[in-house]
């Protein structure tokens, strides 16, 4: 065989080797950009629980079907409350849709419905601010 030929199939063999590294390296990369999607957007979802925990009163207005009160403090954190969820929601399903890796996009959505479903409050918010909450809103 003339060197020429094996120079070209070490050549070949090398450009296969390198493709393959590159596409492990990429899944790799991916793989760990869903992670730290994942983490950042379950941080996040703490935070609101924080607050819940902190005011137990408010967690039936997102789970229970409450609605906002009408006046007073009581209402400001509700309100307060809902604009938080909503960025932490909307985020989530942006988040989990753009990076498909994360293996997540339906347990948001499904997260997301159920909060939308048992909460007036975050479907009023989300319904007087749509562009605010593309992803959210879409889910009404």
């Amino acid at each position: 065989m003339p060197v020429e030929s094996i120079a070209v199939i070490a050549g070949n063999l090398a450009l296969i080797v390198t493709v393959g590294v590159l596409a492990w390296q990429t899944k790799k990369s991916n793989d760990l950009a869903g992670a730290s999607v994942i983490s950042n957007a379950m941080a996040y979802d703490r935070d609101v629980d924080r607050v819940m925990l902190r005011y137990p009163g408010l967690r039936p207005h997102f789970y229970e079907g409450k609605p906002c009160p009408p006046r007073g403090v009581g209402r400001e954190r509700v309100l307060i409350l809902t604009g938080m969820y909503a960025d932490v929601l909307d985020g989530g399903l942006l988040a989990t849709r753009l990076v498909p890796s994360t293996e997540s996009y339906e347990d948001w959505k499904n997260y997301s419905q159920f909060i939308l479903n048992n909460s007036p409050t975050m479907r009023d918010f989300v319904r007087e601010y749509p562009h605010w909450f593309p992803d959210l809103a879409k889910l009404l």
